[in-house]
């Protein structure tokens, strides 16, 4: 596995650290033909903290530095790049798609229509994130 963090970010050794440990710990590092772009950026389009955007064999996670009109806290980032990062690996092990419409996809079966609480890629990056954040992140690791 690839992987880059792109943008103003603080803490780059940390996050780099903490990306290469979400990829073992999603068992997604051995993909060797896979890429991972992080980026940060100030502000997000829309209501979001952070997204996720997949084609073939490249998955970017963009992560705001702003959401409802307040900075985030880096270790709110970097929860959110957990959320994130699931949904790379619901990408790349091909839970979540694209039909031909340009609808979302989940386990090959057309999933447009949820509402966004609803949708089941959602509700498991939801469920998962929490847990991947405790496990990987390397809190032995001086933040500023």
């Amino acid at each position: 596995m690839i992987f880059f963090v792109k943008g103003k970010v603080k803490n780059r050794d940390v996050v780099e650290e903490y990306v290469i440990n979400c990829l073992k710990y999603l068992n997604l590092h051995r993909m060797t033909s896979k890429t991972v772009i992080v980026d940060f950026k100030s502000n997000l389009d829309g209501d979001a903290q952070g997204y996720c955007f997949a084609i073939d064999k490249v998955a970017e996670v963009t992560i705001g530095k702003k959401w409802a009109g307040r900075n985030l806290t880096f270790m709110e980032q970097m929860q959110t790049l957990a959320h994130e990062l699931i949904h790379v690996k619901q990408y790349f092990r091909g839970e979540l798609s694209y039909g031909k419409t340009g609808d979302f996809c989940w386990k090959k079966r057309n999933a447009g229509g949820y509402k966004y609480e609803n949708q089941p890629w959602e509700k498991e990056a939801f469920k998962m994130e929490k847990e991947l954040f405790v496990e990987c992140f390397p809190f032995h690791m001086e933040i500023n």
